[in-house]
């Protein structure tokens, strides 16, 4: 599945961190109209749906209505993935919430607010955000809801690297133990529906002022995505096989599209490389402790 949820990143909501594998959960009759308890608090069977049927619009809308019934490598239909992705996201925010409150952190309208805000922002206006929410059949209420639990992920986190010590000898360590998280690749994409015409195209990319003519080209039937800098380990750059910057790749498949990629600088600035490794070891550290809190809770799940 097209990673559940990160959807929000793109269209309604902020920095939902990446799910984490639910472990430790008891399957038990349901004697109430829950589909989960998480520390004795319910997870309502109502709430679990309304969200379900949000995410099914969004993704039938964004890859079509057969999107939902498609089957993974292992068999999986993307409308299960989505269910036990939800429900594990869900089971988190109440722990999140929990740890949260013994911390002694408080949640209210404010940070609703300026979370809001700020996609208004990202979103050129209110009456932007508003077509998306309506667009996706999510009434005020709902979104408010998602919106909240966003404040939730951001805030716990935040908690998180404002309690946790971070020397930068342990960073140091870990970036010299970890080769990929030295150097960076910024790279361009053309992208096409049709296989042929990626190959024909391909036929003319001999070298990188080839690429570069067809990235500028006013009149196109490809479209172009410019990435951010990233690691060795992106999906995109290992399906390109590139290692080198200024070599056009051979047209590739990546989630249905056909693909000619080419790197066109490195960030080899260590100062920058350190900040940015010094992100993922708390993030590291971060996904760890939220792990260590799952394992610790008391859970049951009941579909």
């Amino acid at each position: 599945m097209k990673n559940l949820r990160a959807i929000t990143n793109k269209l309604i909501f902020y920095a939902i961190l990446a799910f984490l594998v639910l472990t430790g959960c008891k399957r038990s009759s349901n004697k109430t109209d829950a589909v989960a308890v998480v520390d004795g608090k319910e997870i309502s069977s109502k709430d679990y749906s309304k969200e379900l049927k949000f995410y099914q619009s969004y993704y039938s809308k964004l890859y079509g209505d057969n999107y939902l019934s498609e089957k993974n490598k292992n068999g999986l239909t993307n409308d299960e993935i989505l269910r036990k992705e939800l429900l594990d996201s869900m089971i988190k925010d109440k722990i999140m919430l929990s740890d949260l409150e013994k911390n002694k952190i408080k949640l209210d309208d404010n940070n609703v607010i300026k979370l809001t805000d700020n996609l208004k922002k990202s979103m050129n206006g209110e009456d932007s955000l508003g077509a998306n929410v309506d667009a996706l059949n999510a009434n005020g209420n709902l979104f408010n809801e998602i919106i909240f639990n966003d404040a939730i992920r951001k805030s716990h986190y935040e908690m998180f690297v404002s309690k946790q010590s971070v020397r930068d000898s342990d960073v140091l360590d870990f970036y010299k133990k970890n080769k990929k998280y030295q150097k960076m690749y910024k790279y361009n994409l053309i992208v096409f529906d049709d296989e042929n015409e990626a190959k024909d195209i391909k036929k003319n990319i001999t070298n990188a002022k080839k690429f570069n003519e067809y990235l500028n080209k006013s009149v196109r039937n490809y479209d172009i995505v410019n990435s951010e800098f990233a690691y060795s380990d992106d999906e995109v750059l290992k399906a390109s096989k590139l290692t080198e910057k200024n070599r056009p790749s051979d047209v590739f498949k990546y989630n249905d599209k056909y693909i000619i990629a080419m790197i066109n600088s490195y960030n080899e600035n260590e100062n920058e490389l350190l900040m940015n490794a010094k992100s993922v070891y708390q993030k590291k550290a971060y996904e760890d402790y939220l792990n260590k809190l799952i394992k610790s809770s008391k859970i049951k799940v009941y579909i």
